[in-house]
């Protein structure tokens, strides 16, 4: 195969096993240009036709571009097959990542941007040296066209990033002399870019050169005014100042810890078509921050496109801000629910950004502090989409220079344009081209030149609303032999709704819009539809589904289907199905004129027996630990989730858990004893993830339940959960009172007497009372023997194992552990086997077996890794630091000690932070179980 060196970064360059191809300028160079710059990614030919012609398009366009195709296959040569035509209607450029420039430009940029996390500056520096060389000029200098216009903009734009990135590390590694006359060239390029000017500053600065440094910030000072009107920011002021105090801090700071880079923003829709007006628009409110704490909202009604449009622009730009950009859903107008709070999104964003749990404050203005505080000189952008009002949004917007923050919302947030001086972008109804565009992407040009008029029939029909236009274009994409005309006909015979939509928020009343799509539905797909308004997660599994509808799984996941196949429902995951809230209103208004109010009962019944009876399947399956109170058999219909094994379970557990804890939290079809029944199928997964808070929330709830209905053992499960959460909280008196209280209540039962032991067993282990651990243990094991819970009484039997080893019982400890051992492997259970691994290594250390002990945690860490335990894995982690220790490797310890602690720390685990700090400290004492 022919090697290719094609370079757009700078005129362009096409070498063929080095001879330069002659590639003809005007339309063929720039189907070239676009195809690279989605190089090994299919373009569609109706991009190409849009791209080249815009809206003035020739006689036969779709043949122009095959032309030209045709063309640029021959000039190319021996290499005319890296152009693939994809289907009947694309096309893909395959090329290496060497052989074009533009890649091997993103190449270096990740590998500095990989070895500055890494601490290794001066290779990132070196790194972004190679990046910024394949520059040449400007990039396509040779083309011209609105296409290549667009392509040119977003690669130049980037440019001065990576050299401020690569400057910055310069004078990190104390070059600031040596690119002192570079930044003044710099700066003069950029005349206004405050941040070059601030570099500038800062290595004269530096190099004893504090009177130039002054200057540079007075010339530019007076360039911002004569040009923009405006002063230097903040950041500039405060230099200059720190300047003339003749402050170190005035010079660059020494590389430190690398600070995590937050990337969340969603994929980019691919069939995006239009609205440059108010990409500029959004392109000029960032330039007009200029380095403030820029604010933008796209305002506009619901279906016409501002999370397309937002999270498009946000892709765009996100190279301008390298310490991360940020998405989230503030589900404002969400029928489901009542918006995201403040609070929970800005514990989100800490988590993102590096806080670790346990520092996360509890109210919403320390939350709000410290998030400015950690966004403080860093460049970040934030997408908060579907905002509610501006009351929900002020508390998320950074303070400090730097950030960029667009919001969407259908209301105008006029309160953040007086207040908070946002641009704001209004997001109309699609122009008839785009409208008509994005219709044609859906059905393709052939079929849309050949009924044109009936084709701006439907784009008026719809109202050229883009959800609208979507979803028919959808299902005239699934029926193929279905006349253009004729759906033109049915949409006209339908209400008119699409003239209220002009005027109203199409939330109230969007029948028309998804009419054609859902009338065509099987039964069963219209069942499905209409049951997913019942359905209170963002997401369903083909299982779920099937609950609702009382149907065999198989005849779920096909009505599923179908709704994917017309855009009815989006499939983010495998098997996994989500739909979007305007046709979940939908949904949910079919459901209530169509379903019988027994009949809509009964699915909701049927799902929460899912929810129960999965969470059950998956409890038992994770975490080895079924126990004596188990639900009846599934209801008729109800369709538990298939749980392969233990991967399986903790995914399913991870993923549907906003949903259990809502079930348990916010009853509505939950009766007492389902919140019981989810709340004890949680609990065991909370404390493996260290969630006290939610923990103590779920069994508060549950024991109020289980007092409701006089159930003395269910008062006395959630007392025992109430005392772990104590635990896990750091509050042993107050776990202690909760172990009297389940005490109390039960009675001569012999599971809960087995409960209320084990309980007393951990509380004792905590405090390193191994006597009492292994009395209570022991007496566990008795009652849950005589309970029949041979699960449990394992259990027991693994903690009594532990504590006559540490009370130099080995052998009854090692009988123990083979026990353990033996249920775990027969069950697959990889925590049951990670914890018998801990118990032969705690024994291995005890006896002096260094090795063999070291060997044993290793295996226990990857097994409860795997089972998801983490603060386990940690725990096993934290007990090899205890061996190494012993055996004369301090610092080999210590570094054991650190990875525990930054886990511990992670999930927010009081007592074992205290504990592994103390061995940090050097007061490290024998380990508890």
């Amino acid at each position: 195969m022919p090697t290719l060196d094609v370079r757009l970064l700078g005129p362009l360059e096409v070498r063929i096993d080095g001879a330069e191809a002659a590639v003809p300028r005007g339309k063929t160079a720039t189907i070239l240009a676009i195809l690279l710059d989605d190089a090994n990614a299919v373009v569609p030919l109706e991009h190409l036709i849009r791209a080249v012609y815009g809206p003035d398009l020739p006689k036969d366009p779709e043949t122009q571009i095959q032309n030209a195709v045709g063309v640029l296959r021959r000039e190319l040569g021996a290499a005319r097959d890296r152009i693939e035509t994809v289907g009947r209607r694309a096309y893909r450029f395959r090329i290496a990542p060497g052989e074009l420039d533009l890649l091997r430009c993103k190449a270096n940029e990740n590998l500095a941007r990989n070895l500055r996390a890494e601490g290794r500056t001066a290779e990132a520096a070196a790194a972004l040296r190679e990046a910024l060389a394949e520059w040449r000029g400007p990039a396509l200098a040779d083309l011209s066209g609105t296409a290549v216009e667009a392509i040119r903009r977003r690669y130049d734009e980037h440019r001065p990033n990576l050299l401020e990135r690569r400057l910055e590390l310069d004078l990190e590694l104390g070059r600031a002399a040596d690119v002192v006359d570079e930044l003044r060239q710099v700066v003069a390029a950029h005349d206004t870019r405050q941040r070059f000017t601030a570099l500038l500053m800062r290595a004269l600065h530096a190099s004893g050169r504090t009177a130039e440094a002054l200057e540079a910030f007075a010339a530019l000072k007076d360039r911002l005014l004569d040009k923009l009107g405006a002063d230097p920011d903040r950041e500039l002021v405060d230099l200059n100042a720190a300047i003339l105090r003749d402050e170190p801090a005035a010079a660059p700071a020494p590389a430190g810890a690398p600070r995590l880079v937050p990337a969340t923003l969603p994929r980019a829709i691919t069939r995006f078509t239009g609205r440059d007006g108010e990409i500029r628009a959004l392109d000029d409110a960032l330039e007009a921050a200029d380095g403030e704490a820029g604010l933008a909202v796209v305002a506009g009604m619901g279906g016409v496109g501002k999370t397309a449009l937002a999270v498009r622009w946000a892709h765009r730009v996100a190279h301008r801000f390298p310490d991360g950009q940020l998405y989230f859903n503030l589900r404002g107008f969400d029928p489901l629910s009542d918006g995201a709070d403040p609070a929970a999104v800005l514990a989100e964003a800490l988590a993102a950004l590096g806080v670790p749990a346990q520092q996360v404050p509890a109210s919403l203005s320390e939350r709000v502090g410290l998030y400015r505080t950690v966004l403080a000189r860093r460049r970040v952008l934030l997408v908060l989409d579907n905002a509610r009002d501006a009351a929900q949004v002020r508390p998320l917007l950074p303070s400090a220079p730097g950030s960029f923050t667009v919001v969407t919302s259908r209301d105008r947030l006029s309160a953040l344009d007086a207040g908070e001086g946002a641009d704001t972008v209004s997001l109309n109804l699609m122009s008839e081209a785009d409208a008509w565009s994005l219709l044609v992407r859906r059905i393709g040009l052939t079929r849309a030149l050949a009924e044109e008029a009936p084709v701006r029939r439907i784009v008026a029909a719809c109202g050229r609303l883009p959800l609208a236009l979507t979803l028919i274009g959808a299902w005239a994409a699934r029926h193929p032999g279905f006349s253009i005309a004729s759906l033109a006909d049915r949409l006209d015979q339908t209400t008119n709704v699409f003239k209220i939509l002009a005027d109203t928020d199409p939330a109230s009343d969007p029948r028309s819009v998804f009419a054609c799509s859902y009338q065509e539905l099987g039964s069963r797909a219209a069942q499905a539809f209409r049951l997913f308004g019942l359905h209170p997660g963002a997401e369903a599994t083909p299982a779920a589904m099937a609950s609702l509808m009382g149907a065999p799984a198989a005849e779920a996941e096909a009505a599923l289907e179908e709704l994917a196949d017309v855009h009815l429902v989006e499939q983010p995951g495998e098997d996994r199905y989500a739909m979007h809230d305007l046709l979940r209103a939908y949904a949910k208004e079919r459901l209530a004129e169509e379903v019988a109010p027994e009949r809509r009962a009964a699915a909701e019944r049927r799902l929460v027996a899912y929810y129960l009876h999965s969470a059950h399947a998956a409890d038992r399956v994770l975490l080895l630990s079924g126990d004596g109170a188990q639900p009846d058999l599934a209801p008729e219909g109800v369709r538990p989730e298939p749980v392969a094994g233990p991967r399986e379970a903790l995914a399913w557990f991870e993923t549907e858990y906003p949903v259990l804890l809502g079930l348990v939290l916010r009853p509505s079809a939950a009766t007492d004893a389902d919140v019981q029944g989810l709340a004890r199928r949680l609990a065991e997964y909370m404390v493996m993830r260290a969630l006290g808070a939610d923990l103590h929330a779920a069994q508060t709830a549950a024991l109020a339940a289980a007092e409701r209905r006089g159930d003395a053992l269910g008062q006395v499960v959630a007392h025992g959960y109430l005392g772990v959460a104590a635990i896990l909280a750091g509050d042993a008196p107050a776990a202690a009172r909760r172990l009297d209280r389940a005490e109390a209540l039960a009675g001569s039962d012999p599971w809960a007497a087995g409960f209320c032991a084990y309980g007393r067993a951990v509380l004792a282990a905590k405090t390193g009372d191994d006597a009492a651990a292994l009395a209570g243990c022991r007496a566990a094991a008795a009652a849950f023997t005589a309970a029949g819970d041979r699960f449990w009484a394992y259990r027991a039997h693994a903690g009594t194992g532990w504590h006559a080893a540490a009370l130099g019982r080995h052998d009854e400890a090692r009988r123990r552990f083979e026990e353990l051992m033996a249920v775990a492997e027969a069950a697959g259970s990889p925590i049951g086997v990670g914890n018998a691994h801990l118990g032969f290594g705690y024994l291995d250390h005890l006896q002096g077996r260094h090795d063999e002990a070291l060997a044993q945690y290793d295996a226990a860490g990857r097994a409860l890794a795997e089972g998801g335990n983490l603060p386990a894995a940690a725990y096993a982690q934290e007990l090899a630091g205890d061996v190494r220790m012993a055996a004369g490797s301090a610092a080999a310890a210590r570094a054991d000690w650190r990875a525990a602690e930054a886990v511990y720390t992670e999930f927010g685990s009081v007592l074992e932070l205290a504990r592994v700090r103390a061995r940090l400290a050097g007061n490290g004492a024998r380990p508890n179980a």
